[in-house]
């Protein structure tokens, strides 16, 4: 993208010896509070979306959920990245283990791992609830291998398909109690040779320049690798892994009395996984992003969403709910517990930028799965910590190319982006002179973001940061005055 003429120093790129006349030189000294905002940022035509979800049996309402909305994540997709740009596929929360986490069969039904989708394999078989009248929900499956990696083409048939009410993202509610959202996404993301399952591959998925996101969602707390808790401990049960997620139980314990191997109440740092995926990517900037829509108490103070025990004295002390769904009582499925470690991995990678949260308790997924496919692209916006004084006052530049505060909704000329100024006749024939950015104040953000207290910079329609480039970095740099 290319940029017609200049309307002053003041856009000339940051860092040059020569003119940078920025207009807010001439404000009394006692006024100027210069801001310097930089995102370095790496842009991707392609992703490959992996989601984690839950598969114990308190979450057969959620599935349904994330299946229905299907629909609304894909339409963004299609326009954010457009037809074989994408690849989709699942894991479940189960990582086998023994004796919490055995294989299905015999006498172990009701909470066991199935051969497909669990440790880390991609999930080949699409489920259907064929009676939702019992308890737990009757599910069947079909396998279908093609369903393993899904692209645009098979988005309709495999994660979702509404005619038959079938999906792998319908994975079925049998699953392990001792949940794992993010040892599965090291197991399916490393090489054959290093997961244990060198027979079911998950080749094909992982692409060298495609942006990676990660989805996990869950009603519960993430427990770690295997081995880091004692399972099956009478009485305390999956709770043993929110205790050593808090890193001290109820009582003020370390390890858990009945523990016959006293194993000390922590679990793998989330950061590890943060550098295992960033690793992927050769550490560049934005080529992953982590999502989770998980057991938050209140979206815009994420500090209030902790470990709480229902009794304090109890060493085998129930955890309190951190949500509830609007207008659902009494079942388990209406709940869920707080989910602290995967919000400490989003904030990790910098929520509003490549982390995003949203809370499990919604009657709907709707609006957070068009708000996910955004988020998955290259951004539109971006997020301030301080307040713009005066936007006349404030320049943009990308990639050291100054970015007009006016241009042409069309030109004449392609991809180049023409200047105007308003009202000067200048734009071609059906074309409009507008902004090409603009600020939105924080009290005027609807809904409010608790992640730009300073607002945010939106750009217009026709005028995208990451077409600049198809592939490769953008780096934005932004200079104001703050208030």
């Amino acid at each position: 993208m290319k940029i017609w003429s200049c309307l002053g120093c003041g856009l000339l790129a940051l860092g040059l010896s020569g003119c940078q006349d920025y207009g807010f030189e001439e404000l009394p000294s006692s006024v100027i509070r210069e801001k310097r905002f930089n995102q370095t940022i790496s842009v991707s035509s392609e992703v490959d979306i992996l989601f984690v979800v839950d598969n114990s049996g308190s979450m057969v309402g959620e599935q349904q959920q994330l299946a229905q909305s299907f629909s609304d994540f894909a339409d963004v997709l299609d326009e954010k990245f457009g037809q074989d740009k994408y690849h989709i596929a699942i894991v479940t929360t189960g990582v086998y283990s023994n004796p919490g986490c055995q294989e299905c069969g015999g006498g172990r039904i009701s909470s066991c791992i199935n051969d497909t989708g669990e440790t880390g394999r991609f999930q080949d078989r699409r489920g259907r609830i064929v009676d939702p009248n019992t308890n737990p929900p009757t599910f069947e499956f079909i396998t279908d291998p093609s369903c393993k990696i899904i692209d645009s083409s098979a988005k309709k048939t495999c994660f979702y398909n509404e005619a038959d009410q079938s999906g792998t993202v319908l994975v079925g509610v049998n699953g392990c109690g001792y949940e794992k959202g993010l040892e599965p996404v090291r197991l399916a993301l490393s090489p054959s040779s290093e997961n244990g399952h060198a027979d079911t591959s998950n080749a094909g998925f992982l692409r060298d320049d495609a942006t990676l996101a990660i989805v996990v969602v869950s009603d519960e707390d993430d427990c770690g690798k295997v081995g880091e808790v004692t399972e099956d401990i009478y009485g305390t049960g999956a709770h043993v892994c929110y205790y050593a997620a808090k890193g001290i139980g109820p009582a003020n314990t370390y390890s858990h009395p009945q523990d016959p191997a006293s194993k000390p109440y922590t679990l793998t740092p989330v950061e590890e996984y943060y550098d295992f995926l960033m690793g992927l990517k050769d550490n560049r900037e934005g080529m992953v992003k982590f999502a989770a829509i998980v057991g938050i108490e209140d979206i815009d103070d994420l500090s209030t969403t902790t470990i709480e025990y229902t009794n304090p004295t109890d060493p085998s002390s129930d955890i309190e709910y951190a949500c509830q769904t609007p207008g659902c009582t009494g079942d388990i499925s209406c709940y869920a517990y707080p989910g602290t470690r995967y919000i400490r991995l989003a904030q990790k990678f910098g929520i509003g930028r490549n982390g995003f949260l949203d809370t499990l308790c919604q009657e709907r997924f709707s609006d957070t799965m068009e708000k996910l496919g955004t988020f998955v692209a290259c951004p539109d916006h971006f997020n301030l910590t301080e307040k713009i004084l005066d936007p006349g006052l404030a320049n943009i530049l990308i990639n050291d190319e100054p970015v007009p505060r006016y241009s042409c909704t069309t030109n004449q000329t392609g991809a180049e982006v023409q200047e105007c100024r308003p009202n000067d006749n200048t734009c071609p024939s059906g074309s409009n002179c507008v902004e090409t950015w603009w600020f939105i104040p924080p009290e005027d953000l609807d809904p409010p973001d608790p992640n730009a207290p300073g607002g945010v910079i939106r750009f217009a329609e026709h005028y995208d940061p990451c077409e600049l480039i198809e592939v490769g970095e953008v780096h934005i740099e932004l200079v104001y005055v703050t208030e």
